[in-house]
């Protein structure tokens, strides 16, 4: 583990970070209770938030300074069209993967029944579609926000089924700590969601995990760090601290002897409380291996302005944006200099470019970084989809 170099303290230096109860708030969690913060001077004060509308009204108000957001989150309080905009930088990814979609045991049973390969993600789609129209009724499903990766990965995994699958769906807004009892009293059928809800439905015995949101983008930006743009602007070292003690704690989550000490951390009730502890009786423990969730590997933390640009194209396509978004507005939000710049201080290399072809690649892969190859996640798109943001940038 990297040891970040010391700073006094200083009032000044008090940060407001805000986390939703879910397993990929770890690195904001570890960060503190591992003294990661502390190490770079800095005095953190972690909010627990009960949904993301909360989080993402606290720090439009500015009662947070930033926090965990999920990855469409700094695109759309920057440039949504309905409502005040709240600039926001996003120099680091926290962690990739970790959405499921899961279903009710009995549309599950209803999906599959017909000898429907369930690992297949667009004959699942077909399958679900066409139970809607037998039954002359929209499937209710759930999505964590309407500006969230899980909305935009369950309408893309349903779209799979043709131009008319969304006439049959209903999509709620519901917070992930609710999921739970969305399902028990049958208000939704289905949902989209990170963990640990997924496993916590599964063991339960209120539904079944059908895909993991791997299977429609590999390797997706799940949750980021998101800052107001005039704090990050008024505090450029601190900031680059933040990202430095915060690339410390996703590298020691990515080693699997870490996570019996996460697990015992995560369960306390400031942060998951007691529901990580249920999953002490699933057979996977704290993480699904279907679900690829990971922190650090395959340099994870980086942030795309390719892979924010297909997230702007989703969200116009779904009329969460209302405006096609250029090269240069992305580049005031997403800001990959910022973090080769905390990266380089800790002798973690980086890509030398900014933006590649999105869905090109099925399996981590190398580029040049400065000293040398650098690997990179895989980045393939459901449907053999792929992304030229340059052509998109020009059209």
């Amino acid at each position: 583990m990297v040891h970040p170099t010391p700073l006094r303290q200083r009032a000044s230096f008090r940060v407001r970070l805000g986390f939703v109860p879910l397993l990929d708030s770890a690195p904001l969690i570890m960060a503190r209770e591992l003294g990661l913060f502390d190490a770079e001077g800095l005095e953190v004060e972690l909010s627990r938030e009960g949904s993301w509308a909360s989080m993402r009204d606290k720090i439009a108000f500015g009662l947070l300074d930033g926090g965990q957001m999920l990855a469409p989150m700094p695109l759309n309080m920057s440039l949504a069209a309905d409502g005040p905009h709240t600039p926001i930088i996003s120099a680091m990814v926290l962690s990739r993967n970790g959405n499921g979609i899961t279903l009710s045991r009995d549309l599950y049973q209803q999906l599959v029944s017909p000898g429907i390969n369930p690992d297949d993600p667009m004959a699942t789609a077909c399958r679900l579609i066409r139970i809607a129209r037998e039954r002359g009724e929209p499937v209710q499903l759930a999505s964590v926000a309407p500006w969230s990766s899980h909305d935009l990965q369950l309408r893309d995994w349903l779209a799979t089924a043709g131009p008319e699958a969304m006439e049959h769906v209903r999509i709620l807004p519901v917070s992930p700590i609710q999921m739970e009892d969305a399902f028990r009293s049958g208000t939704i059928e289905g949902c989209c969601v990170g963990e640990p809800w997924n496993s916590l439905l599964e063991y339960q015995k209120l539904g079944r995990i059908i895909h993991a949101g791997h299977q429609i983008w590999q390797d997706a930006p799940e949750k980021v760090l998101g800052m107001r743009g005039d704090w990050a602007d008024q505090h450029t070292t601190v900031h680059r601290r933040l990202i430095r003690a915060l690339i410390a704690a996703c590298r020691w989550l990515d080693d699997p002897d870490n996570h019996g000490l996460l697990r015992d951390i995560l369960s306390q009730p400031d942060y998951l409380g007691e529901q990580v502890m249920y999953l002490d009786n699933h057979p996977f423990s704290l993480f699904h291996p279907d679900l690829h969730q990971n922190f650090f590997r395959n340099s994870a933390n980086f942030p795309w302005i390719s892979q924010a640009h297909w997230l702007t194209t989703r969200m116009l396509h779904w009329h969460q944006l209302a405006v096609h978004v250029s090269d240069g507005d992305l580049r005031k939000i997403i800001r990959p200099d910022l973090f080769r710049e905390a990266a380089a201080s800790m002798g973690i290399d980086t890509p030398l470019i900014d933006s590649k072809t999105e869905g090109h690649h099925a399996r981590p892969f190398t580029l040049n970084g400065r000293f040398g190859p650098v690997n990179v996640s895989s980045d393939a798109l459901i449907g053999s989809r792929l992304h030229d943001w340059l052509a998109a940038c020009r059209t």
